[in-house]
């Protein structure tokens, strides 16, 4: 038997590869085609069998509910499109400090686990780590109580106080590894240079660290923006009540207007992906760092 030129043989490996990195390509980005497509149909065309994936007549009405209220009163679901921009801003806003409060703690609290040898740091890292392994439902109801007592219902502290419970532990795990791959002799250079510990933080550590900072930060961000259950239960008027509650209400008893339903969902979806255009290279090099280090 004639052996097949290595030039003439058909590389099914890579066109295998090729094949299922397009469809997982498909599967992650096509939902999000089609609510963006959705968010400028009219509901006739949203509703229509088989589904439109390209708008016949495109429209900004959908989008226009959100900064006009007397065209929000008509709709199904006007009170949640009403509600939507004070919700994005405490979105914004709770995200925001939570990654910055997340950050501040963890950076002080990986150091230490990086730089200091005590008895029980080993066990104390993981009992960290085991925390975050605790199904949310199952410390909601102390949660409640303990804002209750705290008379922070119905704030933002007691969103940031609980997301930041949720994001610490891991933020931490992250952080210790980068500190960890700092040169102690960096350190001590400055020290030599009359650099005090809080010095030496500021322009040596933290500087080299910039990566997995950011790539913490937006795990921080991510983690606020998205969380829906201990919003739902901790907030009650719309001086608190963050975008996936509100999202939550488009859906009524009586119908559910998904062109709206959509707008929203690209209107909630626009500052996370601000937030990682800006930052993608730094965020890529610290998952890639953290990846290794793991």
């Amino acid at each position: 038997m004639t052996a097949i030129p290595l030039r003439y043989r058909v590389p099914w490996k890579k066109i295998l590869v090729s094949v299922l990195a397009l469809v997982f390509a498909a599967y992650l980005v096509l939902p999000f085609y089609w609510i963006v497509a959705m968010s400028f149909m009219t509901e006739a065309d949203a509703n229509s069998l088989p589904p439109q994936w390209i708008p016949d007549q495109p429209t900004l009405e959908n989008y226009r509910a959100f900064v006009d209220p007397t065209a929000a009163q008509a709709l199904v679901g006007g009170r949640a499109v009403k509600e939507t921009p004070f919700a994005l801003g405490n979105s914004l806003l709770v995200a925001t400090l939570t990654a910055l409060l997340n950050l501040l703690l963890a950076v002080f609290a990986a150091y230490s686990f990086s730089r200091l040898n005590f008895r029980g740091s080993r066990v104390l890292l993981i009992l960290y780590l085991v925390t975050r392994m605790v199904p949310g439902v199952a410390i909601i109801v102390p949660f409640y109580l303990l804002m209750r007592q705290l008379d922070l219902l119905d704030t933002y502290w007691a969103l940031i106080l609980s997301y930041t419970t949720f994001a610490l532990p891991v933020t931490i795990w992250v952080l210790k590894d980068f500190f960890r791959a700092v040169p102690r002799e960096l350190e001590d250079a400055a020290r030599v240079d009359r650099c005090g510990w809080f010095r030496t933080m500021w322009s040596v550590v933290l500087p080299i660290s910039a990566p997995g900072l950011v790539a913490a930060a937006v795990f921080s961000f991510m983690t606020a923006w998205n969380e829906f259950m201990f919003a739902l239960f901790l907030t009650s008027t719309t001086a608190a009540k963050t975008m996936p509650v509100i999202a939550a209400n488009f859906a009524t008893d009586i119908n559910t207007q998904f062109t709206v339903m959509a707008a929203s969902g690209v209107l909630a979806v626009l500052p996370p992906l601000v937030l990682v255009l800006i930052f993608q290279r730094l965020i890529v090099t610290g998952m890639a760092a953290g990846s290794v280090k793991g």
